[in-house]
This record gives structure tokens, sequence and C-alpha cells, in this order.
């Protein structure tokens, strides 16, 4: 019976399928082949055989990344990672506006069955290069320490030269240089990189453009300045009040607003002066509103702290008019201009009537000692008795002087 097993080549061919059979079955239920996907980048490669003929390529169809399938055993497939993965397009191959992409795992040659690329081509437009030069605009980011903002930014270089396919450099509308300021409370000098945009805002990829600043980068200089709260202080002489009505004054929102600038220049500024053409109205005869753009009464230097508050809103005040009469002594009014060659005497009269319109309130605290009246000489050249008009030259606000009073004046020779 032995010897039968032994010199039966039949049965020992059948052993031996059912081993491999066997085996085979064994490592495919434990380890089966599978597939799995991966997202990769596509490095283009020689892209010298275009560049050397002073033309620029751009890649279309947005096939920078592409989906490679690996079909391998699972446990080789579990440690594959995308980094592992690389795939080409060799633009020497390049036929038409077509080149194929290749891909290998680096480290598993040998331990998968195929790595395939979708799309298994990448689209190639080839143009002429263009240069230009841009303006680099500096956009800070984030918030200074509390009482502190960004005074100025200067970008090193101011300006950046791009180089690329033609139909890429056309389409940038703006190169920015952003700088994150954020507890910021002193100067500083900030290295960055540069930032393509579009005309609509989109971002541009940089891949294909090269410029002068690629090797050594930008720097931004941000200039952090003190801020200081400062009254605002309006000339309302331009405000004419409608015949019958009185200017009472204004109201302001805000009162004060903050600022930005040098230590120095914040130290000699105490409050802003504004203009009064600001305000400039005439036959007023109802309250009004007027918006004051601040910023164009700052001094040189000196910047709103917070740009979202240039205006403020100031609002004009009237209403129907009364009158009163003051008397005031004579003997208190200013001659303005007398001859030296005469000597002057003044009327009998001991005091003189004058007649002052204006709201209720600026009525009620008026009196003589707020008034400051005059007289001027310099027409009379001769000797004589005069009826001079009294000019006003003080009074309180929100009073206007309506009367044409006079006194006597006698000249007479010495």
């Amino acid at each position: 019976m032995k010897d039968k097993l032994k010199n039966n080549l039949g049965l020992k061919i059948i052993a031996f399928v059912f081993a491999v059979f066997l085996w085979w079955a064994v490592v495919n239920i434990d380890d089966p082949i599978n597939t799995k996907q991966f997202y990769v980048d596509v490095a283009v490669t020689n892209p010298e055989v275009i560049t050397n003929a002073g033309k620029s390529y751009q890649i279309l169809d947005d096939t920078k990344t592409i989906t490679v399938t690996i079909k391998a055993r699972r446990k080789v497939l579990d440690e594959i990672k995308s980094s592992y993965i690389m795939a080409t397009a060799d633009l020497r191959e390049m036929q038409d506006s077509s080149v194929p992409i290749r891909v290998k795992v680096i480290g598993f040659e040998g331990s998968y069955e195929s790595a395939t690329a979708y799309p298994q081509n990448i689209q190639v437009s080839v143009e002429n290069t263009m240069k230009k030069t841009f303006p680099i605009t500096t956009v800070a980011n984030g918030t200074p320490r509390d009482g502190y903002v960004v005074g100025s930014m200067t970008a090193s270089p101011k300006t950046v030269d791009i180089s690329g396919p033609e139909s890429a450099v056309s389409k940038i509308s703006k190169v920015v240089a952003r700088v994150d300021v954020s507890e910021m409370s002193s100067d500083a000098t900030i290295e960055t990189d540069l930032v393509y945009y579009d005309a609509a805002e989109n971002r541009i990829d940089k891949t294909l453009l090269s410029s002068n600043c690629d090797k050594n980068g930008v720097s931004v200089s941000v200039d952090i300045w003190n801020t200081k709260k400062v009254q605002l202080q309006f000339d309302t002489s331009d405000i004419k009040p409608a015949s019958g009505y009185a200017f009472t004054g204004i109201e302001v929102e805000p009162q004060a607003i903050r600022v930005a600038g040098t230590t120095e220049q914040l130290d000699a500024l105490t409050q802003l002066e504004i203009r009064a053409e600001e305000l400039k109205k005439r036959d007023v005869s109802a309250n009004e509103e007027v918006i004051v753009d601040i910023t164009k009464h700052l001094p040189e230097g000196i910047i709103m702290a917070d740009s979202d508050e240039s205006s403020v809103v100031v609002r004009i005040l009237v209403e129907k008019a009364g009158t009163k009469s003051i008397l005031l002594p004579v003997g208190s009014i200013q001659i303005e201009n007398a001859p030296s060659k005469f000597n002057l005497e003044k009327g009998p009269e001991q005091e003189v009537e004058l007649q002052f319109s204006g709201s209720k309130e600026a009525l009620e605290n008026l009196n003589s000692e707020k008034i400051t009246a005059s007289v001027d000489l310099s027409q009379y050249t001769e000797a004589g008795t005069y009826t001079v008009k009294v000019e006003i030259t003080e009074l309180p606000e929100g009073c206007t002087y309506i009367g044409e009073a006079t006194i006597q004046i006698v000249l007479t020779k010495k």
C-alpha cells in the first residue's frame, strides 16, 4: 500500500494542485487585492523645452491635481500614502497640447499591480511670455493693542515685476502684501509673501508665474501710532437765521473724536478747529442737520483712529426771535480813532437805548455788562458837534443788534 502511494504520480499531482489552490484561497481571503484612490498633484518636468524658446505654458482644465487609483493587496494599500505617489508630466512628450501623466509609487516598486491616473493626460496651453510691473498694496490683518492704531505701512520694494503666460499675467488686478498687526504696540518690520488678485478679488495661482521678489521676498515697515480723544470746536459765524428767527446754538454728535499720530503731534493737539465753511447756512428758519467730514480738518500727519467714525452730525438750532432793549451808559462807549488836534466831549445824554433780538434764553441773560460798544471818529476832521452811530463790537452768542442808536460828540480846538 505504501509503495502504491509513492508510485502513484496522478495522486501526487492532484495533491500539489490542491495545495496550491488552498494557498491561493487562504491568501486571497486573508489579504485580498483591492483598489484605493489617492489625490495627487502633478509635477511638470522639463519645462525648458518651452521656456528656452521664449514661451510660457499654462495647465488647462484644473488638471494640476489628479486622481490616482492603485490596485494592490490590502496590506500594501494600507501602507501607501499620497506623499509616496509621484505623478509627472514630461513636456518632452507633449503631442499637440496633450502631455501623458506617468505614475510611480516610490518605495513600493513591484508591490502593486497597477497605478492609473485620471485624467491620463494634462492639457497645456503654450503662449507668449508677458512681464508687467505692479505696485504693492499693503493690508493690515488683526488689531493693534488697545490705544494704538496702524499709522502707516510701507512695502520694500514698493513694486514687483511679474512674468509668466500672457493670459495669467493679464488677469492680475492688484498685488497685496498682508501683515498681521495683532496686539502690536510699537513699530516693526515684517517679512511677508505677495498675493495676487484678479478684478473680482479672486486669488490667482502663482505656480506658473515668477517675480523679482520670489528670492528675497517682501518686507513691510509698520508704524504704530498712539491715539488721543480731542474735542471739536465749530466756527458758527456763517450761520445766518431767517428774518424773525434767532440762532440758538448747535448740537454735535459725537462732541469729541479719537485721532492717531506720533506722540509729538498728539501733544500739540488740544482741540480740533472746524472752519466756518462747513456750517455756512443762510435764512435758517428751522432746525437743520449737517454731516461734516472731519478728515478734511485734520492737521497734517494726524489720522482718524477709526475711519468709520470720520463724520459727525451737527444740528443747527434756531427759534422765533424776541427783542430786548438795553440802556447802556454813554461813558462806557469806547472812542475809536479820535483826532488828536481836538478836545473831545460826549453829549449830555447819560444812557443810550440799544435794541437786540435773539432767543428767549439769550435775551434773558443779556445785560449792559456783556455788551461792548464803540463809535468811530476817523471821518471827522473839523471842529463841531456830530451825531455818531454806535457800533456793537462784542455781544453774547444768540443775540443780534438790530438798533440804529447814536450819541452826540463835540470836537473843539485845543
